[in-house]
């Protein structure tokens, strides 16, 4: 009975999460809420996928009917084994600071181009938010790790792949979201930092994710890609953030690099991504491994 209301809660989430993209232009469209970019790939992105990659966009956006104080969810590294050598499998402890103690959770997994998955167990937090796979005793509602009691994730994924959870209040009233990168693909430049994150499998989709900017300000963002390059403008919200999605495809291409630069008051930040499926396991390329490859054709 439980699964069945939280799924249902979580279907009404979705709904209200997500709303309708008006397309305008050509290279660059946008709805009110989100903004995406287009090399001019094989064919154009569909709205259900326009749709998917606004929900990942506003995953994050905790205020709202379920959510009204703003709760994140927070991750802490327990330890990293390495895998391939584009991926590591990590593993982490969560915790909802301000969860209400009195009420029992639920916990979904959201990973690229996968419906959302449920974990069977019921969900706990003690005093400190910490997530707990049952009701706290007295002696651990003020710790902040316990072990085998302790609800925590182990993920193995490659760089630039994000993983969203959502922690949702078995009675329908709360829930609280989170995103991990383990192997993210960012630079960080006297503050202003941009990071690009793989949306579709491949990096056919790619989400870049601006924060540390002027609040309310546009911010030109400039795109290359295999060739191709797009000049776009940022607009950041009340906290310096602005995220764009991607598509860098060209016609006739089946992989290459991505490079993405945005700028700020005396900030460059600048990455490169590699795309297509012959990229996709591949390091991410530094910036200077990029100019340096440029610098031969």
């Amino acid at each position: 009975m439980y699964r069945l209301v939280r799924l249902s809660v979580c279907m009404l989430s979705c709904a209200l999460f997500c709303f309708p993209l008006q397309i305008r232009g050509q290279s660059f469209k946008k709805s009110d809420l989100f903004s995406y970019s287009n090399f001019g790939g094989e064919t154009a992105p569909s709205k259900e996928l326009l749709s998917v990659l606004e929900r990942q966009a506003r995953w994050d956006d905790a205020a709202g009917v379920f959510n009204p104080s703003g709760l994140h969810l927070r991750f802490v590294k327990i330890d990293e084994q390495p895998a391939q050598p584009a991926s590591a499998t990590v593993r982490y402890r969560i915790f909802a600071e301000g969860a209400p103690e009195n009420k029992v959770y639920a916990f979904d997994t959201w990973t690229i181009d996968k419906p959302i998955s449920a974990d069977p167990r019921n969900i706990y937090v003690n005093g400190q938010g910490l997530l707990m796979i049952h009701r706290p005793r007295p002696e651990q509602e003020t710790i902040t790790s316990a072990g085998t009691d302790e609800f925590d994730v182990q993920l193995t994924t490659g760089n630039a792949e994000p993983v969203r959870f959502v922690l949702s209040s078995m009675d329908g009233q709360l829930k609280v979201f989170g995103t991990l990168v383990p192997r993210p693909v960012m630079q960080d430049d006297q503050g202003c930092r941009i990071e690009a994150r793989i949306a579709q499998p491949n990096a056919t989709a790619v989400l870049i994710v601006a924060d540390g900017f002027p609040a309310k300000e546009k911010i030109p963002l400039v795109l290359q890609s295999e060739g191709g390059t797009l000049s776009e403008t940022l607009i950041t919200d009340a906290d310096g953030h602005a995220t764009i999605g991607v598509f860098p495809y060209l016609k006739g291409m089946t992989h290459g690099i991505l490079k993405a630069s945005a700028e700020g008051p005396g900030c460059l930040p600048f990455l490169v991504l590699p795309w297509g499926k012959a990229a996709s396991a591949a390091p991410p390329a530094s910036p200077a491994a990029a100019a340096a490859s440029e610098a031969k054709h």
